[in-house]
Parts: structure tokens; sequence; C-alpha cells
């Protein structure tokens, strides 16, 4: 049987010396739902510049858009326009 001393010293020296992860040892489901919450968001945004996209190839301007999400002209332009090609 491991003394306390040795487990510790293990628990110390997991993940390359960086400690246990936090996720690891979490058995609530409340981080589980943050993350589940995350990808819905990140799934969520792809689908908006898809949106976006196809209301820019529709004619839509970046003022109607920017309306459409509750935001600035410039704030939709800036956040979703699509990078200039190099």
């Amino acid at each position: 049987m491991r003394t306390n001393e040795e487990m510790l010293e293990e628990i110390e020296h997991a993940n390359n010396g960086e400690g246990p992860t936090p996720l690891a040892t979490y058995t609530e489901i409340g981080l589980n739902e943050i993350m589940d919450a995350i990808e819905e968001r990140d799934q969520a945004e792809d689908k908006i510049r898809h949106a976006v996209t196809r209301a820019r190839s529709e004619g839509a301007t970046w003022a109607m858009i920017g309306q459409a999400l509750g935001m600035t002209r410039q704030g939709a332009l800036k956040h979703y326009r699509e990078p200039a090609a190099a």
C-alpha cells in the first residue's frame, strides 16, 4: 500500500509536472453543462456565419445584417466579413 506522501507526489507530478487535470477530478454535472453550452454556441456561430454569407450573396447590406444581428453595420462587417485573400 502506498503512503499518503507517495500518492501526493504522484498527483503533483501528473501531466508532466502540471498536476492533475481539474476536469478529471470533478464529478458534478455543472462543468459538463458548460462544455455542452460552449459546443452549442460554437455551432450557432457557424450557423450565423453561414447565414451571413448567404445573405450577402443574396444582396443584403451590412446595415441589414447588422440590424438582424442586433449590432451596428460596422460591428457586423468587422465580425463576419471574410478575411481578405492573400
